[in-house]
């Protein structure tokens, strides 16, 4: 046997613990039934005790139970986490989740009426302005990453061009050119204000509609309301884009369309963000606006197979997609979805350069 393979090989404890789980077929059988209660938790939450029912009117103990009669002397319980880097059990399982109560929301089903279906409805992409110039892909467009005159170089001497083609699984994506030039301390300070952009962007949002109408506000928020359903989704970069499934919906018998319509809402969303802004943290000045880029697709039956440009998508398209992201982690090896307990985690986290100075930053 090589070293490789000894260092590879279970310590004796690990052997152990197998062999007690394993071997008996009852206690097999137990372990297993444990495994299937907690979908197979990566992290279970390992519970302790004892429960005694009793019959309220008699007294009479009618039953019992223990964990000591459990493997290990201990109830498992799914950590229910949505990282799918921590559980990709429990992950799955959110996803499942997030997906049909998306889906319920744009065609009907569990206990929604199908009549959603025809409201007014988009699925938005919300980005974050640009902190620096960082490594990206050209998807279709067969361009390098930054193509620039190689002379270029900024203020602190580094090249501003990159003429390489980057893959998905690049660990330069989302690196900034030049570390010095970027502003990790905005970066920082969007992510922090961006709940505050959103709630009001929403108030936007019923202005510009309310105006697109032809009333004020307090008319239009008797006949319509506006419901969403958002995710959070972190780029490389180290910044949230807000994907928002937006939907108009009556109030009472009152037909919405009659006041708004889809295109109503796409245009009343583009100029909410272009107008809405929020102030940074107290102590800090400056305000946090959307970036340039912002994305409105109609969710439409007809649009299930539309491209990457279509100005149209299909609910298992989007139901689809927020269920991705509603698992996803702040980073691709999940380094940060643990709780930091001093900067020298980061150094047995393998955190790249670029996250380490934003975790350094905030």
């Amino acid at each position: 046997m090589t070293a490789k393979q000894m260092a590879d090989w279970p310590d004796a404890r690990f052997v152990d613990a197998v062999v007690a789980r394993t071997g008996t077929a009852e206690s097999l059988e137990r372990f297993r039934t444990q495994g299937e209660g907690c979908g197979w938790c990566t992290n279970p939450i390992r519970l302790k005790g004892t429960q005694t029912r009793v019959n309220h009117t008699t007294g009479e103990v009618v039953g019992s139970y223990s964990t000591d009669s459990e493997p290990d002397g201990v109830l498992l319980k799914s950590c229910g986490t949505r990282r799918a880097t921590r559980c990709p059990s429990c992950a799955a399982t959110y996803a499942a989740d997030a997906r049909m109560v998306v889906r319920a929301g744009l065609i009907g089903g569990k206990g929604v009426s199908s009549s959603v279906a025809r409201h007014p409805m988009v699925f938005a992409t919300f980005t974050a302005p640009s902190f620096g110039t960082v490594h990206g892909t050209r998807t279709g467009r067969r361009q390098p990453c930054r193509p620039r005159d190689s002379g270029q170089r900024c203020a602190h001497g580094r090249p501003l061009s990159c003429w390489a083609h980057h893959d998905a699984s690049d660990p330069k994506l989302g690196q900034p050119l030049c570390p010095d030039c970027y502003d990790y301390e905005q970066a920082v300070l969007w992510n922090a204000t961006c709940p505050e952009l959103w709630r009001r962007t929403t108030i936007y949002l019923f202005r510009e509609l309310a105006q697109l109408a032809g009333t004020n506000v307090a008319g239009l928020r008797k006949v319509v309301r506006v419901s969403f359903a958002k995710v959070a989704e972190y780029q490389r970069r180290g910044v949230v884009h807000l994907h928002a499934v937006i939907r108009l919906d009556s109030v009472g018998d009152q037909d919405t369309a009659a006041r708004c319509t889809t295109a109503t809402l796409t245009a009343a969303i583009r100029l909410a963000v272009a107008k809405v802004n929020a102030p940074l943290p107290p102590g800090y000045s400056g305000l946090a606006r959307w970036g340039a880029q912002i994305d409105v697709k109609t969710v439409t039956d007809t649009a299930e197979h539309g491209g990457s440009n279509s100005i149209t998508t299909g609910p298992r398209a989007v139901a689809n997609y927020v269920a991705k992201y509603a698992t996803k982690s702040t980073d691709d090896a999940g380094a940060l979805d643990r709780r930091l307990r001093g900067i020298e985690d980061l150094d047995i986290r393998g955190v790249t350069g670029h996250l380490r100075r934003l975790v350094e930053t905030a």
